[in-house]
């Protein structure tokens, strides 16, 4: 902090009457706490898309309230500090890895998290969710937008209450960046977001066109998080009594202003009930009950318990599948396993005729004079676009560009499986049309009197091992989709486990489920291999 901002801080205090004692490191620090004083580095996630309680400046460095209150838990330990960006979805990942110490990243205080990791008490924000988008809308409240398609950000708390209780159908994307792109090209009707982030983005940044719907809900305070074995040890209990610190001495309210960000009624009484003598007496615990905040968002309870087996199996084999007792999260793996095999198929057999038609157009057209050339010049175009551009970029392009004209002339506007089986199917398939070619040439050069399409046999099975390997990876690259609100199976698993599925149970699934797709797929094209040699004989 800077100077004038500590002597503010002081004066604050004073006016609290001094009854906030400046907390201080314990003499016997233990588990991370030890640690991190042992390295003299503090290492604490925040996010970057989240102006300005997070963002990066000119220079790339990251900047926000948040990490200013990284920086004052680094100092009062007497250390260094290293800023780690994480999103929505990843932070608690992070934090349990033990790749960061703690994390301040707008996290909403729910009891699903809570029983993920070490949320700390007493909060320092809180925040409510509505809805961004275009000013002439129909949509004026959450019931207006029961049935329409709404842009969320993947690892939001309120995501699944909006889908179950409200009825929106969720289009997740994997940053605020994606979502309000998907908003401006008309992907969603609106972007469902916490409202300090959305009103601030209004004032600093207003757009033309675009309002915040007045209706607030499902209002919940933010969480400050160490790992959950930390909770209980002197990182949890030194990180829990600088909250309370910040509260009585009015840091955050000076952070406030800094920023820019406006008087928080939640954070004004925060700071009356710290500042007063006695009235946040620590308790048995060693927190102050009466200081805690609003208590956490309830996480959504399945009125049906889980089968004895679900339970069994976690407790024998420490395979976690209880969360799919929900009907809910059933219906969303169900989904995203259908979407990755149909996504899978169609980008195969894409790729396999885009490149037997760019293939067999090059050898057919080679060599026939300069009109064969200039007929050449698209295809040469096209496959030097399809495989030198990252398929990534591609879905980008299509997706948020060409789609946003579409939907903004009332044309048909491309979906995202569509968009994405498309944009796999031409990258691997340009790389199978130079395969194919560069066979049917040297098949030629054998058979000089055969015609293309009776070398094709011949050529194909020269090209086997390529071809098979462009179409694996292709499958493999179909996870891409999820940048473009496609649900695939990567993705959805990554929501379960942002929600509260096991980790270890989920990624070891979704191993093994990619290991016996390549199996099947491998297991194909040798089928299809024989009966092209079949025929060919």
């Amino acid at each position: 902090m800077t100077w004038a901002l500590r002597a503010l801080c002081l004066f604050l205090c004073l006016l609290g009457q001094g009854t906030a004692a400046e907390v201080q490191l314990p003499a016997a620090p233990d588990g991370r706490l030890a640690h991190i004083l042992q390295r003299g580095t503090l290492i604490v996630g925040v996010k970057t898309d989240y102006p300005p309680w997070g963002m990066l400046d000119a220079e790339g460095a990251i900047i926000g309230l948040e990490p200013d209150l990284a920086q004052a838990l680094a100092e009062r330990m007497g250390v260094g500090l290293q800023l780690v960006s994480v999103s929505a979805s990843n932070r608690l990942g992070r934090l349990e890895q033990g790749v960061v110490d703690v994390v301040i990243a707008t996290m909403g205080d729910t009891e699903t998290r809570r029983a993920q990791s070490g949320l700390l008490e007493p909060s320092y924000y809180s925040s409510g969710v509505v809805a961004y988008g275009p000013e002439d809308r129909p949509h004026q409240s959450w019931d207006d937008l029961r049935g329409q398609p709404v842009c969320m950000t993947h690892g939001a708390y309120y995501n699944r209450t909006l889908e179950e209780t409200y009825g929106v159908e969720g289009r997740y994307f994997p940053a605020n960046r994606e979502a309000k792109m998907a908003l401006s090209f008309g992907r969603c009707v609106a972007w469902a977001f916490d409202d300090t982030a959305l009103v601030q983005r209004v004032l600093t940044n207003p757009e033309d066109g675009y309002s915040v719907m007045e209706e607030r809900i499902l209002v919940t305070p933010w969480a400050i998080a160490v790992a959950r074995a930390e909770r209980e040890t002197t990182l949890g209990r030194f990180v829990s009594a600088m909250i309370g610190e910040w509260h009585a001495t009015g840091t955050i309210l000076v952070l406030e202003r800094k920023w820019q960000i406006g008087e928080s009624d939640y954070l004004q009484a925060l700071n009356r009930a710290w500042a007063q003598p006695d009235a946040c007496a620590a308790g048995p615990d060693g927190l102050p009950p009466a200081c805690q905040g609003a208590p956490p968002f309830p996480a959504v309870e399945d009125p049906v318990a889980p089968p004895a087996w679900m339970t069994g199996l976690r407790d024998t084999t420490g395979v976690d599948l209880l969360v799919l007792h929900e009907a809910y999260t059933r219906g969303r793996l169900t989904q995203g396993l259908g979407l990755t095999l149909a996504l899978s198929a169609t980008a195969i057999l894409g790729a396999l005729t885009v490149g037997l038609l760019l293939g067999t157009m090059d050898a057919a057209l080679r060599g026939r004079g300069w009109w064969g050339r200039v007929l050449l010049m698209p295809q040469k175009l096209l496959v030097t676009v399809a495989r030198m551009t990252p398929p990534i970029l591609q879905m980008y392009i299509v997706f948020f560009g060409l789609g946003g004209v579409l939907a903004q002339s009332a044309m048909i506007t491309p979906g995202a499986f569509a968009t994405a089986a498309l944009i796999l199917s031409l990258y691997a398939g340009s790389t199978n049309a130079v395969l194919i070619a560069h066979a049917l040439a040297l098949e030629r050069a054998a058979h000089p009197e055969a015609g293309v399409w009776a070398l094709l046999p011949r050529a194909f099975q020269r090209a086997y091992d390529g071809l098979v390997a462009a179409c694996v990876n292709i499958v493999k690259a179909a996870g891409m989709a999820s940048a473009i609100a496609l649900a695939e199976l990567v993705s959805t698993v990554n929501l379960i486990v942002s929600e509260g599925g096991d980790v270890a149970t989920f990624m070891n699934g979704l191993l093994v489920f990619y290991f016996l797709l390549m199996l099947g797929v491998l297991w194909l094209f040798r089928r299809l291999r024989r009966w092209i040699v079949g025929a060919a004989a």
